[in-house]
């Protein structure tokens, strides 16, 4: 990824979705309209420890992209592909929300699909070129 806006928008997608998280783990007045389908006066305690795990989550997808902007591959693909789909869910969920607010974080959930995506191509096609270069032994200049 050499495009540096496009680096900086996920970035500051990642610092939304971190703000965000951590408003409804802390019961912030903030974020009772922009999660959880902004149904609830008070976050429920059962609900924070949920979004304590995302909030790790969304950390370990910091570290994963951060990794591969400095050109680290992530291995297992695995992981990648998982971000793609928990992005794609994420996307339709806050689409589906009754909440207007909500309904706004489909735009930095799409900038953090759009990312894992294009890792995920990414790494499919380097895959690629790398089983069609590599030596034999039996080449011959």
């Amino acid at each position: 990824m050499r495009n540096k806006t496009f680096i900086t928008a996920v970035f500051a997608s990642f610092a939304w979705n971190l703000y965000l998280v951590g408003g409804v783990m802390l019961g912030a007045s903030y974020a009772l309209d922009r999660a959880a389908g902004g149904q609830f006066e008070v976050f429920p305690t059962y609900l924070r420890v949920v979004y304590i795990l995302n909030f790790l989550l969304i950390v370990y997808q910091v570290v994963i992209f951060t990794r591969f902007s400095y050109g680290i591959t992530i291995k297992p693909k695995w992981v990648v592909q998982a971000f793609v789909i928990l992005g794609v869910l994420g996307i339709l969920a806050n689409a589906a929300s009754r909440s207007v607010n909500e309904r706004w974080n489909v735009i930095p959930a799409f900038v953090i699909t759009a990312a894992f995506y294009g890792i995920l191509k990414s790494q499919s096609k380097n895959a690629r070129v790398t089983k069609v270069s590599k030596p034999t032994g039996r080449d011959k200049l």
